[in-house]
């Protein structure tokens, strides 16, 4: 390394050290207040009331529940006829180069997810084994993930099985104990190997990539009932571990409420948001209120990256500096199903608002399918009424 190569890297470090300092630094918590002794099910994105809720709004013909249900039911992993096509081994490269097995991989935990939604729905046993028949084709099948975006794979896709299995498991009582025991395997030696330390080796990459490991790895120790491993993931995303990066005060400022990614593009910036909510809905599901942690840290996420990709100016600073002296304005305006969830929490259990939010949620209402996070979001996170509770200022 020449003498000038070697004083750019180091100073590079020590720019990175101060910025992960600026970020890391938060208020001291009782880490207590943030352990679980038993997981309940079902407990990642959806609960028994939940599911019930979603069943009546649809069968009473409620809106906007059932146009959010009829989306998804146009999506094509819908019909009754979708058949899976699972991979023994899966490949892709960055930037999406060389696939093997993507997207089918993906498309089949999506479909799984559609179908034991139709289950809840509509009682209709058929869509129970369909789910069945796809989880089950995987988890005979697949052996590898691999690949320079083998660990991106697996943080955004386990979440997609996981939430279709542990509806199944915990509302239909014919997925057989040796089948469930082979997905388990599935989950914890093909999935969590790669996404365990949440990228914390590679400063290289951006939040995205840990944020949707731990999001994964949650939904993997729900369905697996694996209280160590939720505890773990939760102390991550917390900050307790140093990788600044995929953790709540690492990747939203607290002073200005942008994403480690503003700078980046729009697009990356909703996926670890994207990647937040769904964490902080699981933790939610199980007792831990994460919502409101660092001051509704991820509320001051959501609402940056509203009003700045709604057209108006928001305070940026070059975060870790990693990306340029500007936000950037790739993908900006182009949402994605993120906000729905997040929108209702805060406004409806909260009594909090959200201005700049509430415009994108009544723009792309109902909220459809999305490839690396939790799909339909209207009609599994929106609960209707209370959104006019919201007090003035």
């Amino acid at each position: 390394m020449t003498q000038k190569k070697s004083f750019v890297f180091i100073f590079t470090l020590l720019l990175m050290s101060f910025y992960s300092y600026a970020q890391v630094k938060e208020p001291a918590v009782n880490q207590e207040n943030y352990l679980i002794q038993k997981i309940s099910h079902p407990g990642i994105m959806h609960n028994a009331e939940d599911l019930a809720s979603i069943k009546a709004h649809v069968n009473n013909g409620d809106e906007p529940w059932a146009s959010a249900y009829q989306k998804m039911l146009d999506w094509e992993g819908s019909p009754l006829n979708w058949t899976p096509t699972p991979f023994e081994h899966v490949h892709r490269d960055s930037y999406g180069a060389n696939r093997l097995g993507d997207p089918e991989i993906g498309k089949d935990g999506e479909a799984a997810y559609c179908h034991a939604l139709q289950w809840v729905v509509t009682g209709n046993k058929a869509h129970a084994e369909k789910t069945i028949e796809i989880l089950n084709a995987w988890s005979r099948t697949l052996k590898t993930i691999t690949g320079k975006d083998d660990n991106l794979v697996a943080g955004m896709i386990a979440q997609k099985y996981c939430n279709a299995a542990e509806i199944i498991l915990h509302t239909y009582n014919n997925w057989p104990g040796k089948e469930v025991d082979q997905f388990k395997d599935m989950l914890l030696k093909v999935y969590y190997p790669l996404i365990s330390n949440y990228y914390t080796n590679s400063m290289n990459s951006n939040g995205n990539w840990g944020l949707s490991m731990v999001n994964s790895v949650l939904a993997i120790a729900v369905f697996c009932d694996d209280v160590e491993l939720f505890n773990n993931a939760i102390a991550h995303v917390m900050g307790t571990n140093v990788q600044p990066y995929s953790t709540f005060s690492g990747y939203i400022d607290a002073k200005t409420g942008q994403c480690q990614e503003s700078g980046r593009d729009q697009g990356h910036s909703q996926m670890g948001l994207g990647y937040l909510a769904a964490i902080s809905e699981i933790a939610w599901k199980q007792g831990i209120d994460l919502y409101s942690y660092l001051d509704n840290r991820l509320l001051h996420g959501f609402e940056y990256f509203a009003k700045y990709n709604l057209g108006e100016d928001v305070e940026y600073y070059n975060m870790y500096g990693k990306f340029k002296e500007v936000i950037s304005e790739k993908s900006r305006g182009n949402y994605q199903p993120i906000f729905e969830r997040v929108y209702d929490h805060y406004v409806r259990i909260k009594h909090l608002q959200m201005p700049y939010t509430k415009q994108i949620v009544e723009q792309i209402r109902p909220e459809g399918f999305t490839s690396s996070m939790t799909s339909w979001g209207t009609l599994t996170g929106y609960h209707g009424e209370a959104y006019n509770s919201c007090p003035a200022d």
